[in-house]
């Protein structure tokens, strides 16, 4: 009378371990269950059951359960052939409980069609028609072979009103199980649904990665040629206009933007997708902040910043990631493109947890899109491409972050970010 509210593939699963458990839990209710309506039976109504006997296959029963715990216990991966193993152990329990109290004319004898239903939902065909021809078997058996029901004696001659009541009673219960069963069935289906879908979104935004970083390697190679030859040509033409004050100016500025595009090419070429100390290794996060608020503010002089930073407790020692580095300027220059003069950067640090919020006083971003954020390149403005949100949210998330966004009270968005410090302090 036992049965399991859960879906599986017929081969080797780890949803077989969560079908067993929760057959077991439904087994020791049973149990109990049992243990009720045979003392109900026997003081309640003074039916003369074989008490000895039932009890004994009630005790195989528990005794059941509790090996079946024992095989969860040991943590191996269960298949399709050991679920089928456990009901028709119940089959058979059920069968031999009927056999002692009536027979095929107990009113319970409806209960042996639940562990048939359980095993239509999560076996494969052959077990299930295993299952049928078990119970099929096993109802044709209690029809002819059983112990006559007892009478009711304290109410003589209410016998069928009584195996009325009975019937009520255990088409109520399968109604229970079974409805049960169905909305578990759906919960289980609608949950790998759900996880099926962001495994194809997540291998879609992998390829995408993937790709994209083919592509920024071959252009890293590439464009290191002409780069050098521009660095040199640069130098060349200070030396020969040495005189030129202002000449000397512009080819120092156009020598300094070269160099920074040698540097991210390089760091392009050697990046490696996983933690990289740059600068000397571990710094602590409100030094790698402030850092991180320089570059930006040399690279983008035109906009106005506003930093907060606090923590709870002294500042911790982390990595000083390059990765997280380059996506918070993504989004801080994200946000600068939104409303130059009103940019703001808010940084706290707790136990185990890096919390950033960086505000603008733009547009915001419209709701239909905020969907699509992390997972596809697109971008609001007209001249870009959105690689540098993609690749911001996918660094954030590799570090096992969040990134959602917030409308701002008065205008503009708020995009929040949620790192755990322990993957940022491996090296520690």
């Amino acid at each position: 009378m036992n049965f399991l509210p859960e879906q599986g593939p017929p081969s080797r699963d780890p949803a077989m371990a969560v079908n067993l458990r929760r057959l077991v839990w439904v087994r020791l209710v049973a149990v109990i269950g049992e243990l009720l309506v045979v003392g109900g039976a026997w003081w309640g109504l003074g039916m003369a059951l074989p008490l000895s006997g039932l009890a004994l296959v009630i005790l195989v029963h528990a005794l059941i359960n509790v090996l079946a715990w024992w095989r969860l216990r040991r943590g191996r991966q269960l298949g399709a052939e050991e679920i089928l193993l456990q009901l028709v152990l119940d089959v058979l329990v059920l069968a031999l409980l009927l056999y002692l109290a009536g027979g095929a004319s107990n009113p319970f004898v409806s209960l042996l069609l639940l562990p048939l239903v359980v095993a239509a939902a999560i076996l494969p065909k052959g077990h299930v028609w295993t299952m049928a021809g078990l119970v099929v078997g096993a109802y044709g058996v209690l029809m002819f072979q059983h112990r006559p029901m007892p009478q009711v004696a304290t109410h003589a001659g209410e016998d069928f009103g009584w195996h009325v009541i009975g019937m009520g009673f255990g088409f109520l219960l399968a109604v229970v199980v079974v409805v049960f069963f169905v909305w578990r069935m759906a919960e289980s289906l609608r949950e790998r649904d759900r996880v099926l879908a962001q495994a194809r979104e997540q291998a879609l935004r992998d390829e995408q990665l993937v790709a994209l970083g083919t592509l920024a390697a071959g252009a890293a190679h590439e464009l290191g040629t002409p780069l050098s030859t521009m660095a040199i040509l640069t130098q060349e033409l200070a030396q020969e206009y040495v005189h030129d004050t202002a000449l000397t100016q512009r080819l120092g500025l156009l020598r300094q933007q070269v160099d920074r595009c040698k540097q991210t090419l390089a760091m392009i070429s050697a990046s490696s997708g996983s933690l990289r100390a740059e600068g000397g290794g571990r710094i602590r996060v409100d030094r790698f902040l402030e850092e991180v608020v320089a570059a930006w503010r040399q690279r983008r002089p035109e906009a106005e910043l506003v930093y907060e930073a606090s923590g709870d407790d002294t500042a911790p020692m982390i990595i000083s990631e390059q990765g997280l580095r380059q996506a918070l300027i993504t989004l801080l220059d994200n946000a600068a493109d939104s409303s130059p003069q009103a940019v703001t950067l808010r940084c706290h640090w707790g136990t185990g947890h890096l919390t950033l919020a960086i505000g603008d006083r733009g547009a915001g971003v419209p709701p239909a899109l905020r969907e699509q954020i992390g997972k596809v390149a697109f971008s609001t403005k007209p001249e870009g491409q959105g690689l540098g949100l993609l690749l911001a949210h996918a660094i954030i998330q590799r570090l096992g972050g969040t990134v959602s966004l917030q409308d701002r009270s008065g205008g503009g968005t708020w995009v929040h970010i949620e790192l755990p410090l322990a993957r940022l302090l491996l090296d520690e």
